[in-house]
């Protein structure tokens, strides 16, 4: 009897452990359900109202309703792919990609790779706050776990990168314990990008001038008035892409006078002296003539230092009063290859004087070098925007960007001979580098923006440029006196 009590005991246990575990998953079933519902309402609206008018009316009324929704998608569908994609379909693919990219395996993915941690008998796991699913380019919100470091996930990026079959990885904190992971699928970069031909009518911000794109699709924008600009790449990474995309950038404002160029082309010319025209300064030596010119540049910038003194910290660029941008091809042959000691002196210490003093009163200094060592270019730390082309060392990307730039992703010393104009853009004052590319100028297009934007000063249409001591910068000086 005893046993026959405990038997059916037993019975009706069981029996309650099924019904209990029936109706909690009947509730999760409807949880799930209504939380799809919210999430994709383009597509549950439809099908619930079916339902409903099929419960209301009979089953052959939802079923005509169902048919004639189904034959108003599709017909949404043709007529405007575009919005059916961004209401219906891509939330979906959002939905799907977030699932079996990230969340599905993201606790194996972090034990893995050794980013979780034990206390005790737990088994702590970062957090996945948010996924961004884009184009090519993912984004991950992560919260880590107490006793990691921002350096810890930088270290194995190339890991979680081949783990989540992403081209690249960068990885960078938002804030104390709190990261952002940016996945990249598909080089935007890989093919060069044509220029854009300005026109006399387009406006030009000096401030963020367009010279390419970066990876992310967007314009790259790189600040000019109020900057030094230092760009180091080894032969063929792509200087002059980046330099003839800047003169691209600014020509509208060049023919204005509101910019007037002064160009260094120590090489004898080569690269820069087919925009001659566009010049309003040229020379092509490290002898007199370009001595002479950082000479009367000083001259300019403490006379524009003692009038704008107590009035302003920046300089407003004017036809009178214009942005001077003085770029230089390579650098390291005026600061290190000058056999003359005494020129090379003289050199150093009048580059000094403009990158230490000349931005806030409107000089600009754009500056190429193929070798960023210190002993080769002393004045490497004057320059505010600096970037980085593809450089045959890896310490050479600390050179020109600074300390753990590599670490953050930009891996100059990586990046592939067959992408001139690909490099990493660091500003002062910010900690992530931006990958970039320059667009690819043609000499047809330098041809023709020699033609439409010369330099309202010339006096003839022979490409030799205006002396420097008659009216270019000297003559401004006269004005302030």
């Amino acid at each position: 009897m005893a046993s026959y009590n405990k038997n059916t005991n037993n019975t009706a246990s069981d029996n309650d452990d099924w019904f209990g575990v029936l109706v909690m998953s009947l509730f999760t079933a409807a949880g799930n359900l209504l939380w799809w519902a919210v999430l994709f309402p383009a597509i549950s609206i439809p099908i619930i109202a079916s339902i409903v008018l099929g419960v209301i009316h009979g089953p052959r009324v939802g079923v005509i309703i169902a048919i004639a929704l189904s034959v108003g998608y599709l017909g949404w569908a043709w007529l405007d792919a575009a919005s059916f994609r961004g209401w219906v379909t891509e939330p979906i693919r959002r939905r799907w990609l977030t699932w079996s990219r990230y969340t599905r395996a993201w606790e194996s993915v972090c034990a893995l790779h050794c980013l979780t941690a034990t206390f005790g008998e737990r088994t702590l796991t970062p957090a996945l706050r948010t996924v961004t699913i884009g184009r090519t380019t993912d984004v991950l919100a992560v919260r880590i776990v107490t006793g990691q470091s921002l350096a810890d996930w930088q270290k194995r990026s190339d890991a979680l990168a081949a783990a989540w079959r992403a081209d690249r990885v960068t990885i960078t904190s938002t804030a104390p314990g709190e990261l952002r992971i940016t996945l990249m699928r598909g080089d935007v970069l890989a093919k060069p990008i044509t220029l854009r031909m300005p026109t006399p009518a387009t406006r030009v911000d000096l401030g963020a001038v367009s010279i390419g794109i970066t990876e992310t699709r967007h314009r790259w924008q790189l600040p000019l008035l109020g900057h030094h600009v230092l760009i180091a790449g080894a032969t063929g990474a792509g200087k002059g892409s980046v330099l003839w995309s800047l003169i691209a950038g600014i020509a509208p404002a060049v023919k204005t006078g509101l910019v007037r160029l002064c160009v260094i082309d120590p090489k004898g010319g080569m690269e820069l002296g087919a925009g001659a025209p566009m010049f309003s300064v040229f020379t092509h030596d490290a002898t007199d003539s370009t001595l002479e010119l950082l000479r009367q540049l000083v001259t300019v910038m403490h006379s524009r230092a003692n009038r704008m003194r107590g009035k302003t910290r920046l300089h407003t660029p004017t036809p009178a009063e214009p942005l001077f941008v003085v770029v230089i091809d390579e650098i390291a042959a005026l600061t290190s290859y000058v056999s003359d000691r005494k020129i090379r002196t003289e050199i150093e210490q009048l580059l000094g004087l403009l990158l230490s003093q000349g931005r806030a009163v409107g000089i600009s200094v754009v500056a190429a070098v193929q070798d960023p060592a210190k002993d080769t270019l002393p004045v490497r730390q004057l320059f505010t925007v600096r970037v980085g082309l593809r450089l045959t060392e890896a310490t050479q990307t600390a050179m020109v960007l600074g300390q753990g730039a590599r670490d953050a992703g930009a891996e100059c010393d990586r990046i592939p001979a067959a992408t001139p104009g690909v490099g990493y853009m660091m500003v002062d004052g910010t900690a992530q580098p931006q990958r970039v590319r320059a667009f690819h100028v043609t000499d047809h297009d330098i041809t023709t923006l020699a033609a439409q934007f010369r330099f309202p000063g010339r006096r003839n249409s022979s490409g030799q440029s205006r002396s420097h001591t008659n009216g270019q910068t000297s003559g401004e000086d006269s004005r302030g006196e």
